[in-house]
């Protein structure tokens, strides 16, 4: 019966198969066969050992340049962003788009109550996510999962953006760290003004500026609503219930929105329980329904950024989509109490599926998850190529610096030489013995 053996056993036999050799060559010369066995055994261990020293040197000199010369984003700025291109560690980069209300900067950050003082006093310097929250010009997140919107006005009272707010914890956990600079207003507190994208961070959600009230009206005065005149246009009954003020509380529109999407190349299942494949087609049905008293016309846009990224469009389902900001968006609709509208639009996943690297001001960009947003959200995983794999991969391993990544190869690579060096001793020993053998002197 066979017995196999483990490699450090094999080496511990050998070693003692040499032991054995030598000192009993002198008694019995016929072992100079072995010995030659053993000498060829050490040459192809040489040779293994010199292929692992040269591998070893090569994944040191691959370790040095990932170390010295880290890979950059694709796509290091995202429409989402405040600043594009970030601010860097200068809050004048900040202060200048601020000034010429570049994406309307200075709208949103009136909004929420922020002065240029305040900004102009922040410092340079870091903060946890925390519970904290991120404000940007888009979202991938639903009411569900704690975004909010916003309508930030000019001097006017006319709205100029939309913006929206959702948890900072979503970008990359509770725990991460962000850079930037740091203030305090006297509005809303403590806020943080991150250096990758001009986003805006904080601890509590604004609240809307609030209008100077327009002065009581004198009296005749409307029946539906004593505190303001019987000529004024706003003195209405309300479209679902004649007894009730057009602005009464319960006499508004309350618009639910709601997205489901299907995998039609899956066998028409829900897309969001399903690997989406190249070539999948997925079909998107939004809805709009009016579960309020009063009509209410609406805006029927969807973004697809995100969607966009790893599929086409390829039946827009009567909409017409923005090439430079990837909405896709429809005539504007009129719903009445209880009414309700859908769409529905087709889109088809890419042939070669890009291994473009995650976004860094954006962490749901190019993620391998087709996120997107109406009402309530939708997520498909995508099956993206090895090298996104890999790249998520690496993402979870533990957080290890230059230094401790260069020690670990410099071990690595002495360990690699000690047992080259030992191979070439030993098969020295050997050519030596086997020359006193010869010459007679054992």
């Amino acid at each position: 019966m066979l017995k196999c053996h483990t490699r450090g056993e094999f080496k511990n036999k050998i070693k003692n198969m040499f032991k054995k050799i030598v000192s009993n060559l002198p008694f019995s010369p016929a072992l100079v066969g072995q010995l030659g066995f053993y000498a060829k055994r050490l040459k192809k261990e040489e040779t293994t050992r010199r292929l692992g020293l040269i591998f070893v040197a090569l994944a040191l000199v691959v370790q040095s340049l990932a170390v010295f010369q880290p890979p950059e984003s694709a796509n290091a700025s995202s429409q989402g962003d405040f600043v594009l291109g970030g601010i860097g560690t200068s809050i004048n980069n900040f202060l200048a788009p601020y000034d010429a209300n570049t994406r309307h900067l200075k709208d949103i950050m009136n909004y929420v109550g922020i002065t240029r003082e305040e900004i102009a006093a922040s410092q340079y310097t870091r903060w946890i996510a925390g519970n904290k929250l991120n404000f940007g010009l888009t979202t991938y997140h639903s009411y569900e999962e704690g975004a909010r919107q916003y309508n930030a006005t000019d001097q006017n009272g006319q709205t100029t953006v939309t913006f929206y707010s959702a948890p900072l914890s979503y970008r990359a956990g509770a725990g991460a760290t962000f850079r930037g600079f740091v203030g305090y207003s006297s509005r809303i507190g403590w806020f943080g003004i991150m250096s990758a994208c001009g986003n805006l961070n904080t601890d509590i959600q604004p609240t809307a500026p609030t209008p100077t009230p327009a002065p009581t009206p004198e009296p005749p005065k409307c029946n539906l609503n004593p505190n303001i005149l019987a000529s004024d246009e706003n003195c209405k009954s309300c479209s679902g219930n004649d007894s009730l003020w057009i602005k009464d509380a319960s006499c508004i529109p309350n618009i639910i929105r709601t997205k489901k999407a299907i995998n039609m190349s899956q066998g028409s299942v829900d897309a969001t329980t399903v690997t989406a494949k190249p070539n999948d087609q997925i079909s998107y049905t939004i809805t709009a329904e009016n579960t309020g008293l009063s009509v209410s016309t609406i805006e029927l846009k969807d973004d697809l950024t995100d969607v966009l990224e790893y599929s086409t469009l390829v039946d827009a389902g009567g909409g017409v989509i923005d090439k430079n900001t990837n909405i896709l968006s429809w005539p504007d609709i009129t719903l009445k109490s209880k009414d309700k509208q859908t769409r529905t639009f087709t889109v088809r996943i890419l042939e070669n599926i890009p291994a473009t690297a995650q976004g860094a001001s954006d962490s749901n960009s190019y993620d391998c998850v087709v996120k997107n947003v109406f009402g309530n959200a939708t997520s498909i995983k995508i099956d993206c190529p090895v090298p996104k794999i890999v790249e998520t991969v690496t993402t979870e391993l533990p957080k290890t610096g230059p230094s401790e990544n260069i020690i670990f190869a410099d071990i690595v690579f002495a360990i690699t030489i000690y047992f080259y060096m030992r191979s070439r001793q030993v098969k020295k020993e050997i050519r030596l013995i086997r020359r006193d053998l010869n010459t007679g002197t054992i």
